[in-house]
């Protein structure tokens, strides 16, 4: 039996099952640990689950910062220092990215106490997770203010990918699910990325054909 369910019902709901529900009825989505570097040099990470794609030319992507009521560091540190990156969460690190959501005071780094390492490059000062295998830096482009809710849309401008060479296929595809990359519905309950299907390039009129 198909259930439905208003506004008015999301909104009559207890607290955390309203966090809950709201997170994750709209599916899966990756889990990425976002790198930035504060203006006195401290590393923060932190875990998020709103990275999108939102171009290739240039190679574009944003995350949702939740509304500034409260000090959101991964905001001002890419503002401070213009630079961020993203690393893809995969099982042997989960509880320490998970652990990153903690509510841990400013000027202390998230890296130590969960258990993550900072490694640097030359493109940029931002943190990338060492343990991550496919990660990502990105210089910050422009925001864009949600005005329904107060969030924000952060985008990048990619400037390097780091990534192991065989995670390339000779396709272009890059499959997440051959390193262990963990996918997320709402903000606790995690699933395994397992491939299933790669269909043809859609064309009206043909049935897409398995590849």
């Amino acid at each position: 039996m198909e259930k439905r369910i208003t506004p008015a019902d999301i909104a009559a709901m207890e607290r955390i099952e309203r966090i809950n529900f709201t997170n994750s009825v709209s599916g899966l989505k990756g889990a990425s640990l976002i790198g930035t570097r504060g203006h006195r040099g401290t590393p923060n990470v932190a875990m998020f689950n709103s990275v999108i794609h939102l171009g290739g030319s240039p190679h574009l992507l944003g995350f949702v910062i939740r509304p500034l009521s409260v000090p959101r560091h991964t905001y001002h540190n890419i503002k401070a220092k213009g630079y961020f990156t993203v690393n893809l969460v995969h099982e042997g690190i989960l509880k320490a990215a998970h652990q990153t959501s903690a509510n841990y005071a400013e000027g202390i780094s998230e890296f130590e106490p969960c258990g993550l390492t900072p490694q640097y490059g030359e493109a940029h000062p931002a943190p990338y997770v060492q343990e991550s295998r496919i990660k990502i830096g990105l210089s910050y482009e422009e925001e864009h203010l949600i005005r329904a809710n107060d969030t924000i849309l952060m985008v990048g401008r990619v400037v390097e990918i780091l990534l192991p060479e065989a995670a390339l296929q000779p396709s272009g595809h890059v499959d997440p699910a051959a390193y262990d990359s963990i996918a997320v519905a709402g903000l606790d309950q995690y699933y395994r990325a397992e491939p299933f299907l790669r269909l043809a390039y859609a064309r009206p009129g043909q049935e897409p054909e398995k590849e």
